[in-house]
């Protein structure tokens, strides 16, 4: 495969025993964590309206990052607040409210990524669910 002028340049910054499975790991826990610490914190209620505009605009915003083949977020629905008790009263996005599925390729290396809350846990776990060499 002939590089391109941006990949020669990112090359030289990586060291050169960096193998293109840990590079593109790399690169799926950085779009795993930009995913998560985005979303966490934003207000948000239970209209369906502002939960989806929420959900396809981190979505549309993750996969403008490179190596990014997609990305498709779920907000738990049922682990919002659903009252307001006050006009001061909202929910935000937290660890137990964010479902992620991402698919990263690096060369021909494609790996897919999760976050999900592990109840036994009691934690945002992100993690690799698949990690493959495609042909060439």
């Amino acid at each position: 495969m002939k590089k391109n002028n941006t990949e020669e340049k990112l090359e030289i910054h990586f060291t050169k025993d960096l193998k293109d499975k840990e590079r593109a790991t790399f690169e799926t826990g950085i779009k795993l964590g930009a995913l998560y610490h985005i979303l966490c914190g934003i207000p948000i209620n239970t209209n369906e309206n502002v939960i989806k505009s929420i959900e396809n605009g981190i979505e549309q915003a993750i996969s403008c990052q490179p190596y990014v083949k997609s990305v498709k977020i779920n907000l738990r629905r049922e682990n919002l607040k659903g009252i307001k008790e006050n006009e001061y009263d909202y929910d935000e996005i937290s660890g137990k409210t964010i479902e992620a599925d991402l698919v990263v390729q690096f060369k021909n290396i494609e790996v897919k990524a999760k976050i999900k809350w592990i109840n036994e846990l009691e934690y945002p776990l992100m993690y690799i669910s698949e990690l493959k060499v495609l042909e060439k």
